[in-house]
């Protein structure tokens, strides 16, 4: 390389450098932005569900404080308040259904009836509301029901009650 090419070489490499720490700095900014947006609205819904759960005295309170802090950093206020609360005892997934109500959903087996290249039908398999109906039926039904689906090397040992 002569001394031209290799002062602009030099050149090239000094800019993709500062290209790349102005790259890093965006994404840290952008990063801790969105960290900040999260938080506010988890707070905003921690309080929220907290006015759901009757606990309006506790959630008018908290307001209140937070209109007084006004724009303190995070960190100056977990010093003030002793450090943070639980972040994870507030849940965003809905409530969990039971599992009646989750067996009556549309649910769908991916599994073939006959499997490829066999002449002999697969297994009963039960989803949705065919295990419901299964799974619910009467004592005496689901004990032979239990006796039929009963494992083979459980059937051959004699483990199921025949």
């Amino acid at each position: 390389m002569t001394g031209k090419q290799h002062q602009k070489h030099e050149q090239k490499a000094r800019q993709a450098q500062v290209k790349a720490q102005i790259n890093r700095d965006k994404a840290r900014s952008k990063l801790l932005r969105q960290r900040e947006k999260l938080a506010r609205r988890r707070a905003r819904n921690r309080r929220q569900s907290e006015v759901r759960r009757g606990n309006q005295s506790k959630a008018q309170h908290d307001t209140q404080s937070e209109t007084q802090r006004g724009t303190q950093s995070k960190s100056q206020r977990d010093n003030e308040t002793g450090g943070t609360k639980n972040p994870t005892a507030h849940s965003t997934l809905p409530p969990q259904k039971t599992n009646a109500e989750n067996a009556v959903r549309n649910s769908h087996s991916t599994v073939p009836e006959l499997p490829k290249y066999s002449s002999v039908p697969a297994r009963e398999r039960l989803y949705g509301l065919r295990l419901h109906r299964e799974t619910t039926a009467s004592e005496d039904k689901s004990v032979t029901v239990a006796v039929t689906r009963a494992p083979k090397a459980e059937r051959q040992r004699g483990g199921a009650d025949e």
